[in-house]
């Protein structure tokens, strides 16, 4: 019986999804048969036509692939410098008063203000998108991690000096996996978040191979087809790469039984 309503609860989903999908497709249809023009708006058809013809060429999977590299690289410096941050704060005050404010200055200033200073400040291009990727993830993950950290039961923490738990079993037991549940917040909230600030600052600073410039040369010639189908490859990467990272991350620890009752 549990099993035949887990499938039923399953198979309401997989309707309710196919439900609303369409609706939107719907739309988008009825939108671009309105207004009728493909250099403002482009209907789905066309995007997939555009699409299946961009994943033929080289190019379309060399500026994937790069744009992929580089915001993972930016998201994943950002994910350990924050959690570091965090953590040294949570040790000791006079940290946490002095990296405060750089925090909420990151937080505060504009993605475009940053772009542009790292324009002028780093020669390379192609480091731009890490930078900017970098700096968008390293505070949100610094205010999850903080809160976690803020909020592990004290309790447990009394119990594991009582029973004289190691420093790492300590870390094991009590702290990953009560900050665990902020850090799989921020790795969700932080890579939709790097994803768009690392495509923007490759179409400001087009650097070879990136889907930004594909974006900035598609706006510059009026080819609306593939800009939509460039937006749409955005898409795809931030869902699959969101799935993706949280599988691993949910593997890598129960595989270590850490936190595991957690992550569900």
């Amino acid at each position: 019986m549990k099993i035949s309503i887990t499938k039923r609860a399953k198979l309401n989903k997989i309707i309710k999804i196919i439900t609303v999908s369409a609706v939107w497709l719907g739309l988008w249809f009825l939108i671009s048969a309105v207004i009728d023009k493909e250099i403002l708006f482009v209907s789905p058809y066309r995007v997939v036509l555009t699409f299946g013809e961009l994943v033929k060429e080289r190019l379309f999977w060399q500026s994937a692939l790069m744009s992929i590299y580089r915001i993972i690289l930016g998201f994943v410096a950002g994910m350990i410098f924050g959690i570091i941050c965090s953590v040294v704060a949570h040790r000791f005050e006079l940290f946490r008063m002095f990296i405060t404010p750089l925090f909420n200055v990151i937080r505060a200033t504009p993605v475009a203000s940053f772009i542009i200073l790292a324009w002028v400040w780093i020669s390379d291009n192609s480091n731009i998108p890490i930078f900017i990727c970098f700096l968008m993830v390293s505070p949100i993950v610094w205010g999850n991690v903080t809160t976690g950290l803020n909020e592990v039961d004290s309790g447990l923490i009394d119990v594991s000096k009582v029973f004289k738990f190691s420093w790492f079993k300590r870390l094991k037991l009590v702290y990953i996996p009560s900050v665990m549940p902020y850090i799989l917040s921020a790795a969700t909230t932080s890579l939709g978040l790097s994803l768009k600030s690392g495509i923007a600052a490759e179409v400001l600073c087009t650097p070879k191979f990136s889907i930004g410039k594909e974006i900035y040369n598609s706006k510059i010639y009026l080819e609306t087809p593939k800009l939509f189908a460039y937006t749409t490859l955005v898409v795809i990467i931030s869902v699959l790469l969101e799935k993706i990272i949280l599988a691993v991350v949910r593997h890598t620890l129960k595989k270590y039984n850490i936190g595991g009752e957690k992550l569900d």
